[in-house]
C-alpha cells in the first residue's frame, strides 16, 4: 500500500494540524470590515504570514500593519510601539475602525495592550474606533478566535435606530474562494424573495456593522458566527436561524425557506420556480457528463460550514460517493450537525492531523478531491483532480462573477468538476489517455 499511495507505513504522529491559530481566525473576522485596518503587535514573521495569506487572496486589499517588535522588546516590552502604530495608521489611512491584535511573543512578555487601547481612545488625535483583541495563538485555535473576534464587535452596535424588514448575514468570510461572487448571489437570492441585507459580518463597512441591530433576523451561515448571533439575541432581541451554506438547488431552496420561516412570511414560490427552470436549462447542456458522476468516489476537505454543505450537494444531487469528509475547522454547531449527517461519508474526520488525513484519503482510493491549496500535494500524489473551494485557496484566482453558492452556483460547480475531469492527462501502462 505504501508503494501505491506514496506514504510510508509507520506509527501515527501528530505532524501538522489542519487549521491555524487564534490569530488567523481573529484576523479573518476583523479584516472583513471594509473600511477597517488590522494592526498586529508582533514580530515581522507573524505580519508577513498574515500579509501573504491575504495578499494572495486579493492583491488589491491587504489592510494590515505591524508594530515592528524587535527581539530586545521581548525583554523590555513594546507597548509604546503599538500606540505609535495605531497613531500612524489612523493618520495615514483614516480607517473607521482599527483592530489591535497581539501575537504570542508580546503576550508571553505581558505587554499591556488594554492600556494601549485606553490611551488610543483618549487621544484626541485618533478618530478611528479602536479595539484590542487578545489573539495570541497559544490561547485558542482558528475557529475559536474567529467566533470570539466576531462576537467582540457587538460592543460597537447601536440599538437606537429601530427595526427594518431586513436581515444580517453572520459568518461570511470575505477571504474565501469566490467570496465576492458568492455574496453577490446570496444577496440576489434574498432580494428575489423580497428581502434586503442590512449588514454582512464581516464583509461590510463599519457603519453598517454598527447598525446591525436594525435587522429583523440574523442568518448564521453553516453555524459560523453563532456566538455573535446569541449575543445579539440576548442584547438586542434579534432572533436567528442557522442555515446550511447554499450549495446546490435543494440547499438553496431550503436556505430561502428557513429564512422566510424565521420572518414568518411565505417564500416566493414563483421566484424559486424560475430559478429551477434556469438551472435545468444549464444542466441539460452537460447531461451526458452527469451520468459519469454517479458513484464517482471523492473526498471533501473543508470547514464545518462549507465542507458539510458541499458533501451533501455532491452526494444528494450529483450522485458522488463521498468516501472521506475531513472537517478541518469545528464550530459550535458541529456536534449537532454530525448527528444529522450520519452515513453521508464512509469516513468523517474532525480536525484530523494532516498526515493521518492524507493517509486515510490516499488509502480510500478516491477519484476526485475537493479542498484547498494545501491539498495540492495530496492530489498530485494520488494523481486525481483537485477542485478548490475551501480556505486557503491562494493558487487560483476568481475574478469573474461565477459563484459556487446559490442557484447560479450549480453551473459553476458543474463547470469546475467536468473540466477538471475531462482535461486530465493520464498514462496507463505507457498508453496515453
Amino acid at each position: 500500500m505504501a508503494e501505491e499511495t506514496g506514504y510510508e507505513e509507520h506509527e501515527p504522529l501528530s505532524l501538522d494540524p489542519t487549521q491555524g491559530c487564534q490569530l488567523i481566525g481573529a484576523f479573518r473576522a476583523f479584516h472583513g470590515i471594509k473600511d477597517g485596518y488590522v494592526v498586529l503587535h508582533s514580530p515581522p514573521d507573524c505580519h508577513s504570514g498574515m500579509l501573504l495569506l491575504r495578499t494572495l487572496c486579493d492583491n488589491a486589499d491587504a489592510r494590515i500593519a505591524f508594530s515592528g517588535i524587535h527581539p530586545r522588546d521581548f525583554i523590555y516590552g513594546a507597548e509604546h510601539k503599538a500606540l505609535i502604530a495605531l497613531k500612524k495608521i489612523d493618520e495615514t489611512f483614516k480607517p473607521a475602525f482599527i483592530a489591535l491584535l497581539d501575537a504570542c511573543a508580546p503576550a508571553i512578555v505581558g505587554d499591556d495592550l488594554d492600556a494601549v487601547e485606553v490611551k488610543a481612545r483618549e487621544d484626541a488625535g485618533i478618530k478611528s474606533k479602536i479595539l484590542f483583541f487578545t489573539a495570541a495563538g497559544f490561547h485558542k485555535n482558528m475557529w475559536m478566535g474567529y467566533e470570539s473576534a466576531l462576537a467582540s464587535l457587538a460592543k460597537f452596535m447601536d440599538n437606537s435606530s429601530g427595526k427594518e424588514d431586513s436581515v444580517n448575514l453572520i459568518g461570511f468570510k470575505d477571504d474565501g474562494f469566490k467570496s465576492v461572487a458568492d455574496l453577490t448571489e446570496i444577496k440576489r437570492l434574498l432580494n428575489g424573495v423580497g428581502l434586503n441585507v442590512n449588514a454582512v459580518l464581516t464583509a461590510d463597512e463599519f457603519k453598517r456593522i454598527e447598525c446591525a441591530p436594525k435587522a429583523s433576523l440574523n442568518i448564521v451561515l453553516g453555524g459560523d458566527g453563532i456566538k455573535l448571533a446569541r449575543v445579539m439575541n440576548k442584547q438586542f432581541g434579534i432572533p436567528y436561524v442557522v442555515v446550511d451554506y447554499p450549495y446546490g438547488v435543494s440547499a438553496t431552496e431550503r436556505f430561502l425557506e428557513r429564512i422566510c420561516e424565521g420572518l414568518e412570511r411565505e417564500v416566493d414560490e414563483s421566484f424559486i420556480s424560475q430559478e429551477r427552470a434556469r438551472v435545468k436549462e444549464q444542466i441539460e447542456k452537460v447531461q451526458f457528463y452527469l451520468h459519469g458522476f454517479y458513484g464517482l468516489s471523492c473526498a471533501v476537505i473543508g470547514d464545518t460550514a462549507k465542507g458539510i454543505a458541499l458533501a451533501k450537494f455532491l452526494s444528494a444531487e450529483l450522485g458522488f460517493d463521498v468516501k472521506v469528509l475531513a472537517i478541518t475547522n469545528k464550530n459550535f454547531m458541529l456536534e449537532e450537525n454530525l448527528k444529522k449527517i450520519s452515513g453521508l461519508a464512509q469516513e468523517i474526520m474532525v480536525e484530523p492531523d494532516r498526515f493521518e488525513m492524507e493517509r486515510c484519503i490516499a488509502n480510500a482510493g478516491v477519484q476526485m478531491l475537493f479542498g484547498s491549496t494545501f491539498d495540492k500535494r495530496l492530489a498530485n500524489i494520488a494523481r486525481i483532480p483537485l477542485v478548490r473551494f475551501s480556505y486557503p485557496t491562494i493558487d487560483s484566482v476568481a475574478l469573474t462573477d461565477t459563484p459556487y453558492a446559490g442557484f447560479r452556483g450549480v453551473s459553476t460547480w458543474l463547470e469546475s468538476i467536468v473540466n477538471s475531469l475531462v482535461s486530465r492527462y493520464y498514462e496507463v501502462r505507457g498508453v496515453e489517455v
